[in-house]
C-alpha cells in the first residue's frame, strides 16, 4: 500500500492507497510519530511519497517514519508521466505538479483546466498531450478576508460562509459579497476565456474551499477533493514501475 502526505499551508493531508484505490484519508494540523505508528500498524504500507509546500524541516519529518519504508519526496527533478512546459519549473508548486499528473491521467487526450481553491487559488492548464502549460495564482477566500482586516483600520476579520448576498446591506455582508462573489466572477471569467480558446475542455475543481463555489459555477465541472493525493499516488507508482524495469 502507498501513503501520500500533502504538506499544505495549513494542514497535512494524509491518504492511503491500495494501488489506485483510495482507502483512507485524514487531515491534521500536526503530523506526529504517533500518527505514523497508528497508520503503519493498521495498514501494510510499503511506499511513502510526500509533497511539501510549507518548507518543513525534512530531517525531523523523515525521522517520524520507520527505516524500512521507502520514502520519496516529490521534487522538480523527479521523473514524471507529464511534461512540465513552464519557464521556471524550480518554482512550480508541488501540489500543482501533482494536480497536472492527475488531470492528464484522468482525462487523456483532453484539454484540462484545473482550479484548486484553497489558501491560494491556482488555475492551471494541462493540454490534450498531457503537458503542463502554466496557469494563474491569486489569493483564496481566507487570504482575502485576512488582507482586508490586516490592511485597513476598521474592517472586521471574517471567515468564508456558504451563502452571500449579491449586494451587501451591512459592512459584514458587503465584505462577504466582495470576497466570495469576486472569486466566483473571477473563476467564471477565466473559464469563459479558456473554453473559447481550447476545444474539448474538461474543468476540474478541487481544494478546501471548492464547496463554496462548485454549485455556483455556470459551466459543467468535474469535482474531486482528492486531486493532489491521487496525483501524488500516480507519480509514486510511475517511479516504482521505472525502478522495476
Amino acid at each position: 500500500m502507498n501513503l501520500t502526505v500533502d504538506i499544505g499551508n495549513t494542514q497535512f493531508k494524509i491518504c492511503i492507497f491500495d494501488n489506485d484505490k483510495l482507502i483512507y484519508h485524514l487531515y491534521l494540523k500536526k503530523f506526529t510519530r504517533d500518527t505514523v505508528e497508528q497508520l503503519t500498524k493498521e495498514y501494510n504500507i510499503d511506499y511513502v511519497i510526500f509533497s511539501d509546500t510549507r518548507n518543513v524541516n525534512k530531517k525531523e519529518f523523515l525521522r517520524l517514519f520507520p527505516v524500512k519504508l521507502q520514502i520519496i519526496e516529490l521534487t522538480n527533478q523527479m521523473p514524471l508521466p507529464v511534461k512540465i512546459d513552464y519557464q521556471t519549473p524550480e518554482t512550480l508548486g508541488k501540489d500543482r505538479i501533482a494536480g497536472a499528473v492527475y488531470a492528464a491521467d484522468k482525462f487523456p487526450g483532453v484539454n484540462c483546466m484545473l482550479i484548486d481553491i484553497g489558501t491560494a487559488i491556482t488555475i492551471d492548464y494541462i493540454d490534450a498531450e498531457g503537458a503542463f502549460k502554466g496557469g494563474i495564482i491569486s489569493p483564496g477566500p481566507e487570504t482575502r478576508y485576512k488582507a482586508l482586516h490586516d490592511y485597513t483600520g476598521k474592517l472586521p476579520l471574517l471567515e468564508p460562509v456558504d451563502n452571500v448576498n449579491f449586494i451587501g446591506n451591512s459592512t459584514t455582508s458587503a465584505i462577504q459579497s466582495g470576497v466570495q462573489n469576486g472569486i466566483l466572477y473571477e473563476i467564471n471569467g477565466y473559464i469563459s476565456r479558456f473554453i473559447k480558446e481550447n476545444n474539448n475542455t474538461k474543468i476540474i475543481i478541487t481544494g478546501g474551499y471548492a464547496f463554496l463555489f462548485e454549485k455556483k459555477i455556470k459551466y459543467p465541472i468535474f469535482v474531486n477533493s482528492f486531486v493532489v493525493p491521487q496525483g501524488l499516488n500516480k507519480i509514486l507508482m510511475y517511479n516504482i514501475k521505472r525502478e522495476i524495469k
